[in-house]
């Protein structure tokens, strides 16, 4: 193709004029505004903290865990014998839906909590019951003891 075919021009028009960059603009603005490309809710923002503390007095190290997004699963903690797992979550007052925040600071649906013997924690847990209603303010506080299962109350 020689240089100045009515290709080569019509590809060098093809750049975006200045009401189309406005546009592209405002519309990755919308998108920043609304939590990012991926639609995903960041932050604590309008969030009430919720404190999750498991004792452990099972004699052995335990593992929390909790189920977000259906297949997959985050750890939230672990203690040694004696030791003391700290959950710092988040609620939405109005929901009762409860989130962990992961290292960027996106809102993670907790779905199930569990805590089990450390290395075995699924095959050993006991779920933790969270208060998943609108309205709900108290902070969970229990102990955990063990044999072959972890036993939290």
């Amino acid at each position: 193709m020689k240089y100045g075919s009515s290709k080569q021009r019509l590809v060098g028009k093809m750049q975006p004029n200045s009401r189309c960059r406005s546009l592209l603009y405002t519309f990755g603005a919308l998108l920043l505004a609304a939590g990012g490309a991926d639609g995903a809710e960041r932050g604590s923002a309008g969030l009430a903290p919720l404190a999750v503390v498991v004792a452990n007095d099972a004699g052995t190290e335990i593992a929390c865990a909790a189920a977000v997004a259906h297949w997959y699963s985050v750890d939230l903690g672990a203690a040694p014998a004696g030791g003391t797992v700290r959950m710092a979550l988040w609620r939405d007052a109005a929901t009762g839906a409860v989130f962990a925040l992961n290292a960027v600071g996106d809102r993670l649906p907790i779905e199930r909590l569990w805590c089990g013997l450390a290395g075995r924690t699924w095959a050993t847990r006991t779920e933790i019951a969270l208060p998943k209603h609108a309205g709900a303010t108290a902070d969970v506080s229990i102990a955990c003891t063990g044999g072959e299962r972890l036993d939290c109350r």
